[in-house]
This record gives C-alpha cells, structure tokens and sequence, in this order.
C-alpha cells in the first residue's frame, strides 16, 4: 500500500505537472521497496510529488475549490455559475455522502500522505546518500505541507472554533498502509498542536524563501500566523504576521491590482500555484471551467465605490482569481493578509486602538480609500471585517473565515442559523472506511 501511493504520487506529479524547472526532476526508476528513495535527487522527486495533488490537472479539489466552495458557503458567490451541480453549499444544507465532500476531504488527506512518505523516505537516507541539511530541507517543506493540509483539513472538517472540543480531524503523520488506515479523531487541540509543531519545524529547516509557488520557512511563518488567529492566541498571531511582515522577502505591490496581474511574479506572493502559458491551458487548468458568477446581495453592497471592485468582478464575474494574465493562479498566502492578521490581532488582545489602525491603514491607503476613523473596538472590528472582504474574497476561504471569526455570517446570510453548519460533514466513506470511527463520531447536524 506505501509503494502503491508513492507511485500514485509521482505518477500525478510527473504525468500531469509543470511547476517549473527547478522541480522537473526524473521519477526514481523501478520502484520496488528496496529503492523507492535511495538518494537525495530521489527524496526530492518524492517531495515534488506532494504539490502536484494541490496544482493537479486532473483534480481541482485544491486549488480550486478552496475558492469555490467558502465563496458558495458565505454568499459571494452565485450557483448560477459555480461550475457545480452542488447546490447544497449554497443553501448551506450539506449532506454527509455529497460526493464533493467526499473529494474535498480526500484531496486533503492525499497531501497529507504524500508529504507523510516524503518525510518517512527522507528520514531513512543515509548520511552518505544526502546532507543533513538537505534532509532537514526537504523533511522541513513536507511538514509545511503537511501543516497546511492538516489546517485545512481541521477548519473544514473539525470545530476549529472551539479549543476545547473533542471533534478535532484524522491526524495522520504516517504514511497509510493496512496497519496505519484505521486512526480515531483527535480533539480540536490536539490538532492544532500537531499542526504547530509542523511549522515550528518548518520555520528553523525548510528552504528560507526563493519563490512563491514552493514552501519556506516564511511560508510556514505566515501560516502560523493564521493558525494562532484561529485559536485565538491574537497577540502571538499578531506578533508573528508582523514578523512576515518586517521578514524583507516581501512587499506590497504599489497596487492592488498589480498583485493579480503579475501572478507568480507578484513581490507579495508568499505561497501561490504555479502558473504559465503551458498550463493554463483547458486540458490544464480546471479554472477555465469556472466562471466564478458573484452573487448580488450584501457582497456587492461591501464593494459598492470601492476602488478594488473593478479588479475583483466585472458585471457578475470573478476577476481577480480567474486572471487571464497571470494564467490563474491560486493564492493560499500573500503579504496583504498579514497586516490584516496583525490589526486582528492586536484589536482582539488589547485596547490598543491606535496601533491596530495602523496595520489596517496600510491595506486601505493601498487600495485608495480612507483609513479608518474607528474609536471603539466595535468600530474597529467591523473596518478590519471589511476590509477581509474587499481585500481577501475568493481567496482560499479568507472572506467565509473572517464571518465566522467576527460572528457575522448569520447576519449575511438567512441560511445560516447553527454553528454546526460552520464545517462540513465527516464522508459516509471515511466513517464506513475507518474501524475507529462511527456514526457517533459525525460533526452535530449531520445524519
């Protein structure tokens, strides 16, 4: 089963990836379990493997769908053009063997069992066949995978929202065989836990930053920033995207548009897909099959004069995340967030009014409109909210988290009148599948 998933893996990558020539290495040959990885060249084939199940050709349950389905759950979105047939995530009424469920959890899981064999080979070369800097650099950017993969995996499939409940996610840090198949959910904390001490260890070992469409140690910085945020540790959350920020690798573009029209090339890209001419064609790239329709209501309402409108959606299309130019890249980090990080942060931990404004000013002046003139905490809240939205929509879930953290999404949307319809269910086929789990072990509100 480990060498069946090894070769599934490098197969994907090899057969259906282009990211970029400083990844374009050969599969190891005739793999058999005597020499799956028998060097470094090979432990780096193997890590490669990991990102083709996010930028998949043939598999968009990543890199497009962690747009689609939070812009369907919060609003933004229209089912009139989504691209699926999937109506349930529109009317927030999901069921628990909706086949689109089922992917998204195991798109998930598959990045988390690549980057689990990545780590496991890796970690048996021996010294004469890989430096242990090498090793650590390779170990390290499969942990910052792994991290993402488990958080993403964690706030939509766990109670992220509460520390303090047992319907965490599958943590799963071996690669699955018949042995490993079978694991019970862990708490929410024990997920976060496990999802920190992956990028702990990827900021000290993983590559320092090179580009964005790889994984680095400030990569795994910025998602520790989101990560603090969403368990509510708000000063460190606060003091690590300041650390993102005042890192120097990166930049704010001197234009909000500029970021989606340069794509890759973009100076705040922190982690993004590859993109090029080659694979953003339509046997490529599943997101020339989705129009992206914005849905009218309260989303166009916020966006009403705001300079950054015409970037995001012209008439009822998405614009900003389906850029022809820059061939349609998926943001899962970039600079602007961590500002947004940090003056949440800071307003959630302090009353320090002044200095939260100022984080937040920098994406406002940047986008042409106002700072803020907030002298409460109240005001203060609902500016950095809007500003999640006007920046941050239909970029990897940004606007849909934002509602839940500032408790404004039953407010937006008649649909939504439980927290329970915050995540989605656990598949029919992961309770069927594992011995540790039961129809009892199922998020509340779900048959």
């Amino acid at each position: 089963m480990k060498n069946l998933l090894i070769i599934i893996s490098l197969s994907w990558f090899f057969s259906s990836c282009n990211l970029a020539d400083s990844i374009d290495q050969d599969p190891p040959n005739n793999i058999v379990p005597e020499n799956v990885v028998q060097n470094e060249d090979d432990a780096r084939a193997l890590l490669n493997g990991t990102y083709s199940n996010i930028v998949s050709r043939t598999n968009s349950y990543y890199y497009m769908y962690s747009e689609t389905i939070p812009s369907a759950l919060i609003g933004t979105m229209s089912r009139a053009g989504s691209g699926t047939d999937d109506t349930d995530f529109f009317d927030n009424n999901i069921q628990s063997d909706n086949p689109t469920v089922k992917n998204y959890w195991l798109v998930f899981y598959t990045v988390i069992d690549a980057a689990n064999n990545a780590i496991k080979e890796t970690s048996e070369l021996g010294s004469e066949e890989i430096s242990s800097e090498d090793r650590n650099e390779i170990i390290g950017e499969a942990k910052f995978l792994r991290a993402m993969a488990t958080f993403d995996a964690l706030r939509y499939f766990g109670q992220f929202y509460d520390r303090t409940s047992n319907l965490g996610i599958i943590i799963r840090t071996e690669p699955v065989n018949f042995t490993t198949r079978s694991i019970k959910r862990s708490t929410v904390e024990e997920s976060y836990q496990q999802i920190l001490s992956d990028l702990d260890d990827a900021i000290v070992n993983a590559p320092e930053f090179t580009v964005s469409y790889r994984g680095s140690r400030l990569a795994a910085m910025a998602l520790k920033a989101r990560v603090l945020l969403y368990m509510g540790e708000y000063s460190e959350a606060a003091i690590t995207a300041d650390n993102v920020i005042n890192n120097g690798a990166r930049n704010l573009e001197t234009t909000f548009s500029e970021v989606f029209d340069k794509g890759i090339s973009s100076l705040e890209g922190i982690f993004i897909t590859y993109r090029d001419a080659s694979s953003d064609t339509e046997e490529n790239n599943r997101k020339q099959f989705y129009a992206g329709r914005v849905e009218e209501g309260w989303f166009t309402n916020f966006m009403e004069n705001d300079p950054r409108q015409p970037v995001t959606y012209s008439e009822s299309n998405v614009l900003k995340t389906n850029n022809k130019t820059s061939f349609r890249p998926t943001f899962f980090f970039r600079l602007a967030e961590m500002y947004l990080i940090k003056a949440e942060g800071i307003a959630k931990s302090s009353n320090d009014i002044e200095t939260a404004k100022q984080a937040l000013n920098v994406i406002k002046e940047r986008a042409g409109v106002n700072p803020s003139t907030a002298s409460t905490i109240a005001e203060l809240n609902d500016d950095i909210f809007e500003e999640y939205i006007k920046e941050m929509s239909f970029e990897n879930g940004s606007d849909w988290f934002a509602g839940i953290r500032f408790e404004k999404v039953m407010d937006l949307k008649t649909n939504l009148n439980s927290s329970n319809q915050y995540i989605l269910p656990i598949p029919v086929s992961e309770i069927e599948g594992n011995e540790l789990l039961t129809l009892a072990d199922q998020n509340p509100g779900y048959e």
